[in-house]
């Protein structure tokens, strides 16, 4: 990693780490400087959009990483409870600081430029929710669901998040829960 991808890399996690704290429009660019080690000068030569740039920049970090864990849960050659239950597990074993992370991101959404805005929306629907929509479709066409595959991707991705998987069992009561529903038959 060259000396300019680490200043890189150290004032995203200080951006990173204040978005965390004080949501966007609580960040500091000097604050930033100060917490990656450098003058707030030197962040617009790496980012020249400056707080915008940088919310870009960690956004796609933060996105990327986990349409990345998402892509990881749904390799194909498993049968689609297996890839449920590691889905579930990917989504539930999320920490409440990434899930709080996430929203900071989400609720800096209306305070950036709309082209911003629409970058990092599609950005997130095309590596978080397209590829586990798609995991859906090919349920729903080898017949193991039923439904509208983006209800179901919806749907599932929000039960996974909501629950408290403190045991081993956890994933698979939640793809049984959701392959089979809590009507008693």
């Amino acid at each position: 990693m060259s000396p300019h991808t680490d200043t890189r890399a150290q004032i995203m996690d200080a951006f990173a780490e204040q978005l965390a704290a004080t949501g966007y429009q609580g960040i500091s660019l000097a604050q930033v400087g100060r917490t990656a080690g450098i003058q707030k000068p030197s962040i617009y030569h790496h980012f020249p959009g400056g707080k915008e740039d940088l919310y870009i920049a960690v956004a796609e970090r933060y996105i990327r990483n986990v349409g990345e864990r998402l892509a990881a849960a749904l390799v194909d050659h498993r049968d689609v409870e297996e890839r449920l239950g590691t889905l579930a597990a990917v989504v539930a074993g999320q920490k409440g600081e990434s899930i709080t992370f996430e929203q900071r991101i989400y609720d800096a959404l209306h305070l950036v430029s709309d082209e911003t805005r629409d970058h990092v929306r599609a950005c997130y629907v095309n590596l978080v929710l397209d590829p586990v929509t798609a995991f859906f479709t090919s349920a729903r066409d080898q017949g193991v669901v039923a439904g509208e595959p983006a209800f179901l991707m919806n749907a599932f991705l929000h039960m996974a998040r909501a629950a408290d998987l403190t045991d081993d069992t956890g994933p698979t009561r939640i793809v049984a829960l959701f392959l089979d529903g809590a009507r008693p038959r």
